[in-house]
């Protein structure tokens, strides 16, 4: 089962999301400059800026999917953010909030 744009599943993983967003806090921690307003996040916190970043698709990352026939495909990070990914990154910056 695929869907219209031959890319299945059509969203980013659990597993893909805790991948990028980790990658990219570690990144952060090491210094890199942060591509979106570090004041915008809930917390000065690596990994609350790197979800910030991914919800605003300004990371420049790419997902490597297995095809059929030991081939892959790379795809953009931000032709995969779903709104239900959006929704679920979105709730966890909420938890920074309330957790101050």
């Amino acid at each position: 089962m695929e869907n219209s744009s031959g890319i299945w599943p059509p969203r980013l993983t659990r597993f893909e999301i805790a991948r990028i967003v980790g990658a990219r806090a570690l990144q952060l921690a090491l210094g890199a400059p942060p591509l979106v307003d570090p004041d915008k996040a809930p917390a000065k916190d690596p990994v609350a800026i790197a979800i910030l970043e991914l919800l605003n698709n300004v990371l420049p990352m790419t997902v490597k999917r297995p095809r059929p026939g030991g081939r892959y495909e790379l795809i953009p990070v931000s032709r995969l953010l779903s709104e239900d990914n959006r929704r679920y990154l979105r709730t966890t910056l909420q938890s920074w909030i309330l957790g101050r």
